[in-house]
């Protein structure tokens, strides 16, 4: 089987996992609760109130309803089966990786359409992408830990509020340029600036860029390390 009709095979795989597990209409359901308060509140809402809704969705919905995913795969001995067959590692955090941040990558295009103040699409979308990737990378070796959904949706917060916390940093009006250096202080900054809450110069945004990028790239391989351990290739 060549590689591209491998990996449309596990994408397609991976969806139906998906909607068979109710991923999708959870998804949905949130992301309405989320129009729902943009719609009523939003010219209440503080100029970093949107920008705090979109940063929640990649980070900690992509990071929980991943490690949910996970666990529903091991106790229908999903990634068991995977082991014996043809696919990698790589294959599997590929499928995992393009479905969620698709996901996200919409929620927030949805999102976008109910902001009361200007918006820079391209740049939203390019922070959601690096964060969404972030936080799966750095969900899949968490979820390995545990055995039950609600073992992991309760345990795994101690390693996610570390995480994103310093991502409130970024509200520092004015932010000091080395907080720049913090992942979820650059994601969360960047979103800011794409939602039109704060300015930031050339130099700054892509500083944000480069740092969210090598987040990413770490939490990826990181992953994909702990799912060799599992899969063992």
């Amino acid at each position: 089987m060549s590689v591209r009709v491998r990996a449309w095979a596990l994408l397609r795989h991976e969806a139906r996992l998906q909607y068979r597990y109710g991923i999708y209409a959870a998804y949905g359901f949130v992301i309405a609760v989320y129009v729902a308060v943009l719609v009523a509140v939003a010219p209440l809402l503080p100029a970093w109130g949107t920008a705090a809704i979109v940063f929640t969705d990649p980070s900690a919905l992509g990071f929980f309803f991943l490690g949910a995913l996970m666990m529903l795969e091991r106790n229908e001995g999903v990634r068991r089966a995977l082991a014996a067959a043809p696919v990698t590692a790589r294959d599997y955090l590929a499928a995992k990786v393009a479905t969620l941040t698709g996901m996200a990558v919409l929620a927030s295009m949805v999102l976008t359409l109910f902001l009361h103040r200007p918006a820079a699409p391209a740049l939203l979308i390019l922070a959601v992408v690096l964060t969404s990737l972030q936080y799966v990378g750095i969900g899949v070796p968490i979820a390995l830990r545990f055995r039950t959904v609600s073992g992991y949706l309760v345990g795994s917060t101690g390693f996610l509020t570390p995480l994103i916390a310093p991502g409130f940093l970024a509200l520092l009006d004015p932010m000091p340029d080395w907080l720049l250096l913090v992942p979820a202080a650059s994601q969360f900054r960047l979103m800011l600036v794409a939602t039109g809450a704060v300015a930031a110069d050339p130099v700054q945004i892509l500083t944000m860029l480069a740092v969210a990028a090598l987040a990413a790239l770490a939490a990826l391989w990181y992953a994909l390390w702990a799912l060799r351990k599992e899969l063992g290739k």
